[in-house]
């Protein structure tokens, strides 16, 4: 009987099988739209670009199968990094599909494709947060729920390496983008805007959703959390904005500034372009550099979420039996004296 009961509590319920099918069929989805999306934006030629998108998309489509499985065997961070990574992808899939920001999804195969992700992303969601997944999650151990510590040490270093590479690419594109609103010689803006486009097509969109990333494995995965402290929420919001921000702004603001040094449009008008791109990537730096004060400091303590949750866990642990404390001879008792010492 109770052999039966322990893999019955293993074993995950049906929603969470029916979420891990889900996934992975939006999955497939998107990686097919991605190919289409190449084939359509560099042609059968190809170039550095489309061979850094596809390595990217088959990156992200390891990376979401692990997660999945992950999340397959009740770890609570692997369904968080799901549900996060999912929404972001079923929002960026609504812009592309209405041309608003980042590239429009256009043609018939790609737009039944991102249909068709974005309903398995939000049944995959859906799913696994069901009343009998949750209450699956909660019956699982609580080692369980967090990541190894070889694999918070190497997501760790990964954070720090590529939060130096973010700001650092950020501060690149904002002392060129200077340099290009001062300068009066269109050779000087082509120059510049062609190698912003460049950075924006291979490092941009990679180090904000690596960072974003690594960033939440180490919260949800180990004892810091996600949003039991303001410190770490305020991060993860902060993260959240600026990606969308770099994609649906910053980009956006280089292909115009690049476009029109391909059309050899005048300097001023170039101009206009380029000096809310300055602006943009000035705010996106001061950003960075508070995110990494946050993450040196830790300031605020916990949230009203991260008290109620401590309390609660607190209350459901265990009461441990008080240690055995040494009698002590009462007050006023004559200490024994040691044999021999009596001379």
């Amino acid at each position: 009987m109770s052999q039966t009961k322990d893999s019955a509590a293993v074993s995950p319920p049906r929603s969470i099988t029916l979420a891990y099918w889900a996934v992975y069929v939006g999955t497939v989805a998107a990686l097919l739209s991605n190919i289409l999306e190449l084939r359509s934006a560099y042609g059968d030629g190809g170039g550095l670009g489309a061979t850094t998108d596809l390595v990217l998309t088959i990156a992200f489509i390891a990376m979401f199968a692990f997660f999945n499985e992950m999340m397959r065997k009740g770890r609570q961070w692997g369904r968080v990094i799901l549900t996060i990574f999912g929404l972001l992808g079923l929002m960026f899939t609504t812009l592309g599909l209405f041309g608003i920001a980042g590239r429009p999804i256009d043609g018939a195969a790609q737009v039944a494709l991102g249909v068709l992700g974005a309903v398995a992303s939000v049944a995959g969601v859906g799913l696994m947060f069901a009343p009998s997944a949750n209450v699956w999650f909660r019956g699982r151990r609580a080692d369980a729920r967090q990541v190894s510590q070889q694999l918070r040490k190497v997501m760790l270093v990964g954070h720090i390496i590529i939060s130096v590479g973010w700001l650092g690419l950020i501060l690149g594109m904002l002392a060129m983008a200077v340099t290009a609103c001062i300068t009066d010689d269109p050779r000087t803006q082509y120059s510049v805007y062609d190698m912003m486009n460049l950075l924006d097509q291979i490092f941009l969109g990679m180090t904000s959703l690596f960072a974003l990333l690594t960033g939440v494995i180490g919260g949800v995965g180990t004892k810091w959390h996600l949003m039991r402290r303001h410190w770490v929420a305020t991060k993860f919001v902060a993260t959240i904005l600026l990606m969308c921000f770099g994609f649906g702004v910053i980009h956006q603001l280089i292909l115009r500034a690049y476009e029109l040094t391909q059309a050899g449009a005048p300097v001023a008008e170039v101009r206009a372009v380029g000096i809310p791109l300055a602006i943009c990537a000035g705010s996106a730096v001061l950003l960075l550099i508070f995110m990494t004060v946050l993450s040196t400091y830790k300031p605020w303590g916990f949230t009203r979420y991260g008290r109620r949750r401590n309390a609660a866990e607190q209350q459901a642990r265990p009461a441990r039996p008080a240690a055995r404390r040494p009698r002590t001879a009462a007050v006023g008792a004559k200490a024994p004296v040691p044999a021999g010492s009596e001379n």
